[in-house]
This record gives structure tokens, sequence and C-alpha cells, in this order.
């Protein structure tokens, strides 16, 4: 998320979930300096862009109900704050630090010459961490399989006996990869500019 759509995706944050906790008394910890709770708050508009409004509405009732203090008006840590808004609506793989991070370094390169690209993708996203040695077996393991399903479909599309099913799978499969692309791409052109 970069431009325009950072700076709407910030305003609606500000809008749906910071103003309405801040105007309903919300506060900051007790100690913290005004400069630090602008980061924190800051740094919450930039990680939750990606958001809907209606799901920045229901993670600001989650906030208010587990605000600390004795008064329950201290903001709870960012951390409780993103793990409740993965459970509302999980982050875009591009927007994940930890795919963007992995594809745009070596690994994603050697995944991408060595053709399991989106398998590596799909593990992080569904993992949310690294792979090791054993779980990258499985991601090749699958990389080809997919490899020849996909042969066996464009076959089968040129014969024109494919399934739609297995269109729609063919399909998904490539935007995947694209996206992927996408991701190594955005490295690239930050690299170039």
């Amino acid at each position: 998320m970069e431009g325009q759509e950072l700076k709407d995706g910030k305003a609606r944050v500000r809008l749906h979930l910071i103003e309405p906790l801040v105007s309903g008394g919300m506060m900051r910890k007790r100690g913290q300096k005004v400069e630090e709770h602008e980061r924190f708050l800051s740094s919450l508009e930039a990680r939750l862009a990606y958001m809907a409004t209606d799901r920045l509405q229901a993670l600001a009732e989650v906030v208010e109900r587990y605000a600390g203090g004795p008064q329950k008006n201290i903001w709870p840590a960012e951390v409780s704050i993103m793990n409740w808004a993965r459970r509302l609506q999980e982050a875009p793989a591009s927007e994940s630090r930890l795919v963007r991070s992995y594809l745009q370094s070596g690994a994603g390169e050697a995944a991408k010459s060595g053709g399991y690209l989106v398998e590596l993708f799909s593990y992080l996203k569904r993992f949310g961490m690294p792979p090791n040695d054993f779980a990258m077996k499985e991601i090749r393991d699958r990389s080809e399989a997919n490899q020849r399903k996909r042969s066996q479909i464009q076959r089968e599309r040129e014969a024109g006996r494919a399934s739609p099913s297995d269109l729609d799978w063919l399909q998904r499969y490539m935007e995947a990869r694209r996206r992927c692309l996408d991701i190594i791409k955005a490295k690239e052109q930050r690299t170039a500019a």
C-alpha cells in the first residue's frame, strides 16, 4: 500500500478507530510521553490502513472493551490491537511485512528461479513465519505437484476438455503468481528510484 491508497487508509483508521476512541475518553498510558503516544497512534494508522471501515468500527469496540487502567480508558498494547485486527480482517499478503520482506529477499529470488514462488507465498500467508528445512521440502514438493497440475489443465484447455473448476484453479494460481511478482517488482522499483 503506497501513495494515495495509504493516505486514504490512514485517514480511515483515524476517522473510524482513533478519533471515536479518543473522543470517548481513551487516554495514553500513565508516564508515556505525548510524542511516544503520537508515534503509537501513527503506527496504528499505517499498520491498519488496509482495513475496511466496518472492520475498523468493530475493532474500536474491541479496543474499548479491553482498555486498561482502573477506569478502563487506557489504550491497550499495539500488539494486542494488531492481533484483534487480524481476527477481524487479515491483512492482504502484500501488506504483511513478513511476506513482503521474505519475497523481496534472496529467498524470494531463489523461489522465483526455482519455480516455487507461489507455494512459498502460500506458506508464508498461512503460517506467518519463515519455513524451516522440512517446510521447504514440502513447498518444493507441492510446487512440483502444482506444475504437473498446471500442465495437465493447460493441455485439457487446449483440447477443449478443461473443467470450469480446473480453469478457476489455474486462474487463481496465476493471479497469486502475479501478486508475488508485483511484490518483488515493488522492491526493484524502490531500489531504482
